[in-house]
């Protein structure tokens, strides 16, 4: 609601804005372009929609979804990305893979970039799964954990 009200007022300032000032077609122009350009980044940089992606102002509900929608309707494959947000002195590339190849199973292909961690392979079910990923994330230097595992039944 906030954003909707905000860009109303960047429109209403724009078209105040134009009226005042005499400039040349193409001068109003770019003015106009100015402005949407800077109702874009407005929308980008609210805070609420940061928080959605890690999932910090989702309900019960919308994270019960989430989970759902991670599972493939035949109920075998459980895939997705989470966020870590994670404290302490940062661990390099080297020393993420060799704490999470030293926990996980050992069927799991795993690697790691600049703190990004991708996870592939099959685990028993998905509640494994997601201890596997919580594990992960808790690593000091971990960013991201991409994941594409199989579920055996």
């Amino acid at each position: 609601m906030s954003i909707a009200l905000e860009i109303g007022i960047a429109i209403l300032g724009l078209g105040i804005a134009l009226q005042a000032v005499r400039l040349t077609r193409a001068g109003k122009a770019g003015l106009v372009a100015l402005a949407c350009l800077a109702v874009m980044l407005l929308g980008f940089t609210q805070p609420a929609v940061a928080g959605a992606v890690n999932g910090d102002t989702l309900t019960s509900g919308q994270k019960d979804l989430n989970e759902t929608l991670q599972t493939d309707p035949q109920g075998n494959q459980y895939q997705g990305i989470e966020y870590a947000d994670t404290k302490g002195t940062p661990l390099g590339d080297q020393e993420i893979t060799d704490r999470v190849e030293s926990s996980a199973p050992k069927n799991l292909k795993v690697s790691v970039s600049n703190g990004s961690v991708r996870l592939s392979g099959k685990v028993s079910d998905r509640s494994t799964a997601q201890a596997i990923v919580e594990d992960i994330k808790s690593i000091p230097g971990v960013h991201e954990v991409a994941y594409d595992l199989g579920l055996k039944r």
